[in-house]
């Protein structure tokens, strides 16, 4: 499924922006539910990091949040929280704020990133450079200054991505979801003029890349969410608040059987000159120009029963990372070929003396499950 920039989580963003008089580079979001969306006084934007579509209509169906479902719209281009998070900050798509993954090969400083982390993939150590050297597209929002609030996890609340495009906004943290919720509703009662509040919760995210996305446990982290939500929207009534809640990516679970080691295939390895990047369900190849016969070869024969190869600048010309201009290190983060995976399959990088990354729960993936999310809807 190919993501669709006239009706993605950019769009929604660039909706929100036009309630404030904002100018966005991408068009708004066509949706009943948000025409109204300017008359606001508040206007708050939850983020459930790894709740597609698909799963709340089947793992949620009596939840309020399925209630109050209105719409559906795409992720971005891969569906992971490096890029959709960047896109819902800054209201581009990866296209031009060229964070094109979780791992992004970062050639101006010879390393490959963990890029919201802002540290190495390999040992998790923090790269000593500005990240507005990396990411140095602003926040759509940043015109608000105060009338803008963050309410995100205490260990990323200070992070340097977050201070990077969060600039003068209010910041507010939290450490569990009662918190959090508490920390929403003192946002909106603190508010002496229409704001924006916009608020990230990773547990479910978390609990699903551990366990699956299908798990008990995942889906018992959605139900205290939606739970804790029921209370909210409760206390917000009369407020003239419209509460959207959505995510950034859904999640494909893939059999351990069914996951592609790196080190189990040397020769593959060998074609490369770098690791990969991207995410576990999409992946860039940085391939030695001796070796693309081989490296070809290889994936079709090896890997063709998993993924879809591709050439990486076939992707950027057929708009799968964005519309318009592109972000002049565009190129350099997504490598000479794309692997896409099929549902059901996944790919790790491993390297020397590091365990490999145990996961059942990936994304990433093009399936609707990843790629489609939930556009729920409160009018408080």
């Amino acid at each position: 499924m190919k993501p669709n920039y006239r009706k993605s989580l950019v769009n929604l963003i660039a909706s929100i922006a036009k309630s404030f008089d904002i100018q966005s580079t991408y068009s708004p979001l066509e949706s009943k539910s948000l025409d109204d969306m300017e008359e606001a006084s508040n206007v708050i934007l939850l983020i459930i990091d790894g709740v597609g579509h698909n799963y709340l209509k089947t793992y949620a169906p009596t939840s309020l949040l399925h209630r109050n479902l209105k719409d559906s719209m795409t992720s971005v281009f891969l569906p992971s929280t490096g890029s959709a998070i960047t896109s819902i900050m800054t209201g581009l798509a990866p296209q031009q704020h060229g964070v094109t993954g979780w791992f992004v090969h970062l050639r101006e400083y010879g390393v490959v990133s963990r890029i919201l982390p802002y540290s190495n993939t390999i040992d998790y150590n923090l790269i000593g450079s500005e990240i507005s050297n990396v990411i140095s597209s602003n926040s759509v929002f940043e015109s608000l200054g105060k009338n803008y609030s963050l309410i995100l996890p205490d260990q990323i609340s200070d992070s340097v991505f977050t201070k990077n495009l969060a600039k003068n906004a209010n910041r507010s943290r939290y450490s569990d979801l009662g918190q959090f919720f508490e920390q929403i509703k003192k946002a909106v009662s603190n508010s002496t003029s229409r704001s924006y509040i916009y608020g990230y919760w990773p547990r479910f995210d978390a609990s699903a890349h551990v366990l699956g996305s299908r798990s008990e446990e995942s889906q018992r982290e959605l139900k205290e969410f939606d739970n804790h939500l029921r209370s909210l929207v409760e206390s917000l009534e009369g407020t003239n608040t419209k509460l959207i809640v959505t995510s950034d990516h859904g999640f494909n679970d893939v059999d351990k059987s069914h996951v592609i080691y790196t080190h189990d295939h040397p020769d593959f390895e060998d074609c490369l000159v770098l690791p990969l990047c991207g995410d576990t369900r999409t992946v860039y190849a940085y391939v030695r120009p001796s070796k693309i016969t081989q490296f070809e070869r290889y994936v079709q024969t090896r890997f063709g029963h998993a993924c879809e190869l591709h050439s990486s600048d076939d992707l950027i010309e057929d708009n799968w990372f964005g519309l318009y201009d592109r972000h002049p290190r565009l190129y350099d983060r997504v490598g000479d070929f794309t692997l896409i995976f099929r549902e059901g399959h996944a790919i790790i990088n491993c390297f020397p003396g590091f365990e490999p990354l145990i996961m059942k729960g990936h994304h990433g993936g093009i399936s609707s499950n990843e790629m489609l999310l939930p556009l729920c809807v409160f009018d408080c």
